[in-house]
């Protein structure tokens, strides 16, 4: 059975840091791979992923900084103003990359990493329909923006 846990909770196991952390472009953390598609970077290769992408219509670096990435070369991206709001960049779309608005904010982007490493785990293809009702749980609408397809 699946989990949804707290964004403090998540944060606490996996990245060692105290509740009411937020992610800014100066923060402390290693590198660490959550699930497949869940890379989040360290601050260094943060600023290097966000600097060497090539989606001048993404706004990179000004709107948007790339903080994760995926096992395929999509990208996550935080909002440069209040580094709340997160997106999610196709590398498939190349140049012509834009920004796709999940409705999500970095503590709800830990709980869909975390979720989708459980179901990775559970390796279970029966949890589907439970991973899309957990998704909506995080925020109303995530099943269908979510941008991969969920399969084991």
């Amino acid at each position: 059975m699946l989990e949804l846990r707290s964004p403090q909770a998540i944060a606490r196991e996996l990245l060692r840091v105290p509740d009411g952390f937020r992610l800014g472009r100066d923060y402390s953390l290693p590198s660490i791979e959550i699930a497949g598609d869940f890379v989040l970077l360290d601050a260094r290769s943060a600023k290097e992923e966000t600097e060497g992408r090539d989606a001048p219509l993404a706004g990179l670096a000004e709107d948007w900084w790339i903080f994760a990435i995926s096992g395929t070369g999509d990208a996550w991206l935080i909002s440069t103003d209040d580094g709340q709001r997160i997106c999610f960049l196709d590398h498939d779309a190349g140049p012509d990359a834009v920004p796709q608005a999940l409705g999500i904010d970095f503590g709800q982007w830990l709980q869909l990493a975390d979720l989708l490493r459980q179901f990775e785990s559970a390796d279970d293809d029966r949890l589907t329909a439970q991973v899309a009702q957990l998704l909506d749980a995080i925020s109303a609408g995530l099943s269908a923006r979510y941008p991969y397809r969920l399969e084991v």
